[in-house]
This record gives C-alpha cells, structure tokens and sequence, in this order.
C-alpha cells in the first residue's frame, strides 16, 4: 500500500478508528524510545539527588527501566486516550 493509499484510507475513518489506525502504525512501525537528551537528563537528576555519579552498572539499570517505563508510558497513555474515545 502506498502512502497515498493510506491516506485515501485515512480519509473515510471516523476520528475512533483514525487513532486506533495510527495508533498501530506507531508502535508497529516507529522507534518510540527516549533520545539520548531525555536518558542524559534523567541520569543527571538522580546523580544530584543521590550526591553522587552512577557506576557503569547502576546507569544500564537506569537506561533500561528508562526505556521500558517510557515505552509503557507511551503506550499506557494511548490505550487511556482510546477507551475515553470509545466512552464517548
């Protein structure tokens, strides 16, 4: 299907199963974790609140709970908004 399919497609889908469409294009098809900022940021945060820099070990634990909880989040956050949709 080319892009100009999809979005033909796109066009006789109510707002409910536009989301729900692109919903599943996003979490099939695109790289949905945190930039490198985002990581850098967090492990900031915690080495000021802790008055302390991360060993090599506690800084994979936190880049590996960083992603999952933002990918979970994302998608927690999605699947919120469709069921407010369908309430609807």
């Amino acid at each position: 299907m080319t892009s100009e399919q999809m979005i033909e497609l796109m066009k006789n889908m109510d707002n409910g199963e536009r989301i729900k469409y692109l919903d599943w294009l996003f979490h099939n098809h695109f790289y949905s974790r945190p930039i490198g900022d985002m990581t850098l940021a967090t492990k900031n945060h915690i080495e000021d609140s802790i008055d302390r820099n991360l060993t090599e070990e506690e800084t994979l634990i936190m880049k590996l709970a960083y992603d999952t909880g933002y990918s979970v989040g994302c998608k927690n956050g999605t699947e919120q908004v469709l069921k407010s949709k369908d309430e609807d």
